[in-house]
């Protein structure tokens, strides 16, 4: 491998202290997709470019490729940082913790970049909670994990009422088909995760939700990533402790 510097747009995921004075993060960039690095020094107060470096930031990093992860060398702002209520920091931090979960370092991956972007953007002026569920459904499936919701996945006939959603097949399970411990998943329910998966971000519609239809998708998406990643998803116990 290469220990040439090289530099690339990106958006940080997670921020932890590392040792004293220092900084391991993970982004999201644009060339190279997932990267972890350590920002020596950063905690010091006079360390310009390590406070840059801090969750939802977009910046221009310089960065040594290392054994097992790289070192900053520079940080650069590529937007004024904004003041974040904690709405929107809780959703942002479901949508960061799924990324990085889903993706591999290394792997570029530029589409996912520029949702997270479109992303962090309408976490500012629209409902947070659909903009959160419709950005993990796209994320499923730009990473291979897209849930199967035109038909059965057992006997393929095509959705037309109620029914479930299997975590083990990945997707909708007709009433006869299923087994006893699917979850439910009505068929407005399934309509409206179709409907967030194609959203378009760029030009994004009003449009009205039932709100049992939202909760049941919630519980199922949240089911199924965690299934998908086999861990549980430390960020929705910062989002449950929001005032409802």
């Amino acid at each position: 491998m290469s220990r040439e510097a090289y530099q690339d747009e990106a958006i940080i995921l997670r921020v932890s202290n590392w040792q004293t004075a220092d900084k391991y993060a993970v982004c999201f960039s644009r060339a190279h997709g997932k990267i972890a690095f350590i920002a020596y020094g950063a905690s010091y107060p006079r360390s310009t470019s390590g406070r840059l470096v801090q969750p939802f930031a977009q910046v221009e990093l310089t960065l040594t490729p290392g054994k097992k992860v790289e070192t900053m060398r520079s940080c650069e702002s590529l937007k004024i940082p904004e003041t974040m209520d904690i709405e929107t920091l809780a959703y942002g931090a479901v949508v960061a913790e799924v990324t990085e979960s889903l993706t591999t370092e290394g792997e570029s991956q530029e589409k996912i970049y520029e949702l997270l972007l479109e992303t962090m953007e309408l976490l500012k002026v629209r409902n947070k909670r659909l903009v959160t569920i419709s950005t993990l459904l796209k994320l499923l499936t730009l990473c291979g994990f897209a849930p199967q919701l035109d038909s059965c996945t057992s006997c393929s006939k095509a959705v037309e009422k109620d029914g479930f959603f299997s975590l083990v097949q990945g997707g909708f399970l007709c009433a006869d088909c299923a087994q006893g411990d699917e979850l439910p998943c009505s068929l407005a329910t399934r309509d409206l995760m179709v409907m967030l998966q194609k959203l378009d971000f760029t030009k994004p519609s009003d449009f009205t939700v039932k709100g049992s239809a939202l909760m049941e998708l919630e519980q199922i998406l949240y089911k199924f990533i965690t299934y998908q990643i086999d861990k549980p998803l430390k960020s929705l116990n910062f989002l449950a402790q929001l005032p409802k």
